[in-house]
């Protein structure tokens, strides 16, 4: 596992400068960071974030928690610091998190340290100015996984039950990128060198074949808990994904089935893989990250739907405002004699 976990970080490191310092962002300069802010105290050393915006004198802030990825092994939020940067450059309030990864911490212990870190936003709200109506929580590869399961929670009484928690917010919105939501069809696959089958004992700390007996079996993919109460989702995923293949169609597939409103791309060509809107020239990446930020600019404004059966209707709204505004801009007003 060591050389797996040696890999991914290599990796990070090898396309840091063309993620984090090659992409030229408008605005960034008047982007304010802090760094490494503690959000649980009962684990300082995994437990600290970030957190990108750019001041203003006046009202409150959208947030967007940032989830890194990593196979849940591996990752930094140093790495997506360019990311945090474009999100804040358009009002956003960006809270950029790590979190403990395995082997050292297993799961359930990633997810409580991300539910924390969902309780000192709400905790410190008022201090920062942050409008916990408006909150998304987005993330890449196993961050994304986090992020999903991060919705499911907050919004599913089972699942507090069975993690024995209570998160003090209510999310409106997820971003996944590329991540895995059914753990079963994850283990099912082949991959090189049985990398699914070590990931899995990393994360949750028992073998594939100890899996039917395992404490939180009916607990751990999120896919199961998307129901009408589940946050409107931009999900973007590669049908020929080296690593989470096969998790983005079901996806997509149970939010129409329970009516939550959702966008979503994917590419089909091998070559845009695994998280392949991260690297930020390519054709499809620029496709991708239009249309999230026009996702994420709904959420900023407050009218991005709940549901799919009530985004028409907001979309005609929408639209007969536009064309009376139209209208009126066009009116020309004869000069008094």
């Amino acid at each position: 596992m060591k050389a797996t976990i040696y890999a991914f970080n290599t990796f990070d490191k090898s396309i840091d400068k063309m993620l984090n310092e090659t992409f030229v962002i408008d605005g960034a300069d008047s982007v304010q960071v802090v760094y490494d802010v503690v959000y649980n105290a009962a684990d300082e050393k995994s437990c600290k974030a970030d957190y990108y915006f750019v001041p203003k004198s006046e009202g409150t802030y959208p947030v967007l928690i940032n989830i890194h990825g990593g196979a849940f092994i591996a990752g930094d939020k140093k790495y997506r610091r360019a990311l945090c940067t474009w999100h804040a450059t358009h009002g956003l309030f960006v809270f950029n998190v790590n979190y403990g990864l395995c082997p050292e911490y297993s799961f359930p212990t990633p997810i409580e340290h991300l539910i924390a870190a969902v309780n000192w936003i709400a905790d410190n709200a008022e201090a920062l100015r942050l409008d916990l109506s408006r909150v998304a929580v987005g993330g890449d590869s196993a961050g994304a996984y986090y992020a999903a399961m991060l919705g499911a929670i907050c919004a599913n009484p089972k699942l507090q039950a069975a993690f024995e928690t209570k998160p003090k917010l209510t999310l409106r919105a997820l971003l996944l990128n590329c991540g895995l939501y059914d753990i079963d069809i994850a283990l099912n696959r082949k991959l090189m060198f049985n990398l699914n089958k070590k990931i899995f004992k990393s994360f949750c700390g028992c073998e594939q074949s100890e899996f039917d007996t395992y404490k939180y079996k009916d607990f751990c993919s999120p896919l199961p808990f998307v129901d009408k109460n589940f946050p409107a989702v931009f999900v973007v995923y590669a049908q020929r994904d080296i690593l989470c293949r096969s998790q983005g169609e079901p996806l997509t597939h149970r939010l129409d089935e329970h009516d939550v409103y959702y966008e979503s791309y994917h590419t089909v060509s091998s070559k845009r893989n695994h998280c392949f809107s991260l690297v930020w020239t390519t054709k499809e990446a620029k496709e991708a990250n239009t249309l999230l930020r026009k996702f994420l600019d709904r959420l900023i404004d407050g009218t991005l739907p709940i549901s799919n059966s009530t985004a028409e209707v907001l979309i005609r709204a929408q639209e007969k405002v536009k064309q009376k505004r139209k209208a009126q801009a066009q009116k020309v007003t004869k000069p008094r004699k």
